[in-house]
């Protein structure tokens, strides 16, 4: 007498399979073989579904198609490969999840145009930080920003250098407001003409604060170099507009101030200094 594995059916879902082709599966690992009719009775299923199912779990390579004589008889393969499903059917999802998150900006950008809704990205962590940098290299646009030395400290000197470097090999222009510091160069015009940089100066203790604020094209960016490092991208014309108004107005106030031709003090220190 055979053991009815319908009256113990698990859950194969994670090999891909559906509660009737379970069903239909285990039933066949009941017996030696079964003629299409004589599952459908068992399963409680017609004989056109039933063949349909037999023949998806003969694509799946968990059933195999024989002849008696001239009648047509259907027998399980071993459960092994059900592993095997559930391997390929994983990395099927992997592959599915990765593609996504490579077009899922595109869908926000479309999203964002047709509800005048910005789309809001949030990101965590070193890594997290990078695909900002590496977002703006993908948009191509201008860069305008709002510096912090707090970027040094968290990444090092030279693995900021090479974020920022990756916009200048993609000859994108920047403009930056960035504080007076110890590491300014004294040659920084040389430099700035270098890196496609047009830099406003802004005095050693103006701005402290551990966060870049910035916008390219029509996103605007926050970046945070606290211990919990953290950023997000907006994207929205009108905001991004908004900040590249804001800069231009810190910009031109900054460099109408009296003192503003003394900066940077800390470089021309370094100047002396060498």
């Amino acid at each position: 007498m055979h053991t009815c594995y319908t009256c113990i059916m698990i859950d194969l879902q994670a090999a891909g399979l559906t509660p009737t082709e379970t069903r239909c599966y285990e039933t066949l690992l009941s017996v030696e073989d079964y003629k299409p009719s004589e599952l459908a009775s068992i399963v409680h299923e017609t004989r056109t579904n039933c063949y349909k199912i037999l023949d998806k779990l003969v694509g799946y390579g968990l059933v195999e198609r024989f002849k008696k004589g001239k009648i047509l008889h259907y027998r399980a393969g071993n459960p092994t490969r059900l592993l095997e499903l559930a391997r390929e059917r994983r990395i099927a999802q992997e592959h599915a999840e990765r593609d996504l998150e490579l077009h899922v900006q595109d869908l926000i950008t479309d999203y964002a145009k047709t509800h005048e809704q910005p789309g809001v990205r949030y990101f965590t962590g070193r890594d997290g930080i990078k695909e900002i940098y590496a977002d703006q290299v993908k948009v191509g646009k201008p860069i305008h920003f709002i510096n912090t030395i707090a970027g040094i400290d968290f990444y090092s000197y030279q693995n900021m250098h090479n974020l920022r470097m990756m916009a200048v090999h993609a000859g994108i222009p920047r403009h930056a407001l960035t504080p007076d510091t110890k590491l300014a160069h004294s040659n920084y015009k040389e430099t700035d003409k270098k890196f496609l940089l047009e830099r406003t100066w802004l005095a050693e203790n103006d701005y402290t604060a551990p966060v870049e604020w910035g916008v390219y094209g029509d996103k605007t960016y926050v970046i945070s170099f606290g211990t919990e490092a953290m950023s997000m991208t907006i994207e929205n014309s009108q905001i991004a507009e908004s900040f590249r108004q804001i800069f231009k107005l810190l910009d031109r106030g900054q460099r109408s101030q009296p003192w503003y031709s003394e900066l940077p003090r800390l470089a021309q220190k370094n100047a002396i200094a060498e």
